[in-house]
């Protein structure tokens, strides 16, 4: 046996550091900070299953060309850890792809399973696809390139592939929408199109198709709409994201009904805006403040600052809560991003204090936060940055579960259901939904 075998798992040291938080909750978020790796028999076994689609950002750690000759197109999009030597509750992860992590996806006596430090933690289940992925349109593109099903649940739209925040003086330094973009036209596979703008009655008919889905395992849930920043005329029509999106809600809404929510990622709007939204049919409008800290928010996130700023951005956030209802409102704040170097707190303990400050002042208010853990892109500003401590996650997650419960606020709209404890939730991108029970 290896010494690296005989290490402590960190699931198994961080279950002794917080006993009262789920070991699914600690596996989730050590996934989505180190990302996972598979095995040349761990890759023949995904063979078939819904792949990575890189329908917004990379959310790898990895890039193409680091992780070998068709492993990132032919990794599966989303894991459902389970079992193992925890007896983990089925849990949902996003697979972040980094070749230099320390967990490994493998074959096992038949069984798909991840080691840390080959060690086994958790067995898993690759995602297999729903009816709809492989139809094709007449010029052969295929359906799930138009929208991709998430999680087994979320029928992603990305109306607009670009964004206008551009360059050093303007891009979110955690973001690459637009470097992702310009790799994904380099890449061959069933990845979602690389077209700037979605056709919308392509769109409309691969929702019709969607909405037709025989298995209710993969019932799409929610629609989630969004796309790049937009500030200035798109291609000689809308110069901003309401009147962009408008006409895309509208023909949904026309196929569909009302039935599946409706829930729409843009930069802060006017209030104004956030009515026409409801009333077409937007059930949650989310305008993404990535980090609470208003000296971060304006190093980090420089183009909303220059466009918007801070303090407008936070006062429509409360604002909108009058129209879209509680719960209906639900920023994506970047966990982790609060301890970004040079800039960030040095501490875990100060970064998790600047967090819980956030949830607190807006939960109060009725906005629900959501938290992403931060996923250090190689096309981003931050490229090669550490890993965001644990602690820091895990700590995190607890204050947000816990200042949601105190305000018995209902969940963030149109994600599925969260604080019923592992097993429950649908939403793979942080460990807090796993909380509770």
């Amino acid at each position: 046996m290896t010494t690296a075998a005989l290490r402590v798992p960190t699931v198994q040291d961080y279950a002794r550091r917080y006993p009262g938080v789920p070991h699914e909750v600690i596996l989730k978020e050590d996934l989505l900070r180190l990302g996972i790796r598979f095995t040349p028999a761990a890759m023949e076994a995904a063979r078939g299953c819904r792949t990575q689609a890189y329908y917004l950002f990379s959310y790898n750690i990895s890039s193409h060309a680091d992780m070998g000759e068709g492993v990132s197109t032919a990794a599966p999009e989303d894991l459902i850890l389970h079992g193992g030597p925890y007896g983990l509750k089925r849990t949902r992860v996003r697979a972040v792809l980094n070749h230099e992590s320390p967990y490994v996806v493998d074959v096992i006596d038949g069984r798909i399973t991840i080691l840390e430090h080959g060690a086994p933690v958790a067995e898993a289940t690759y995602p297999t696809k729903p009816a709809y992925y492989g139809r094709t349109f007449p010029d052969g593109l295929h359906y799930e390139q138009v929208i991709p099903l998430l999680y087994d649940s979320y029928a992603f739209i990305t109306t607009f592939r670009a964004c206008h925040y551009w360059g050093d003086k303007e891009e979110c330094r955690f973001c690459d929408i637009n470097y992702n973009l310009r790799e994904l036209r380099k890449l061959t596979g069933d990845h979602v199109t690389a077209d700037a703008i979605k056709d919308k009655g392509r769109l409309v008919e691969v929702l019709g198709a969607m909405a037709e889905e025989p298995d209710p395992s993969k019932r799409m849930l929610t629609i989630l709409m969004t796309g790049g920043s937009i500030v200035r005329s798109v291609k000689g029509g809308a110069d901003n994201a309401t009147d962009f999106n408008l006409p895309y809600v509208e023909a949904i809404r026309e196929r569909l009904g009302r039935r599946i929510p409706i829930v729409m990622i843009t930069e802060s709007q006017p209030i104004e805006n956030v009515r026409r939204f409801r009333d077409a049919g937007v059930t949650s409008h989310n305008a993404n403040l990535e980090v609470w800290d208003k000296r971060l928010f304006q190093i980090i996130a420089p183009g909303k600052e220059k466009y918007i700023g801070y303090d407008t951005w936070v006062r429509r956030l409360v604002e909108a809560v009058a129209v879209m209802g509680e719960g209906g409102v639900s920023p994506n704040m970047v966990s982790g991003v609060e301890m970004a170097k040079p800039w960030g707190f040095d501490t875990v303990k100060e970064a998790v204090a600047s967090a819980q400050e956030g949830f607190e002042y807006l939960m109060e208010r009725g906005v629900v936060p959501h938290l992403d853990t931060w996923c250090v892109e190689p096309g981003t500003t931050l490229a090669g940055h550490p890993p965001v401590p644990l602690d820091f996650l895990i700590q995190a997650d607890l204050a947000w579960y816990e200042t949601w419960r105190k305000y018995k606020l209902p969940p963030f709209a149109g994600y599925g259901p969260v604080g019923g404890g592992p097993g429950v939730a649908v939403y793979g991108n942080t460990g807090s939904v796993d909380l509770g029970g």
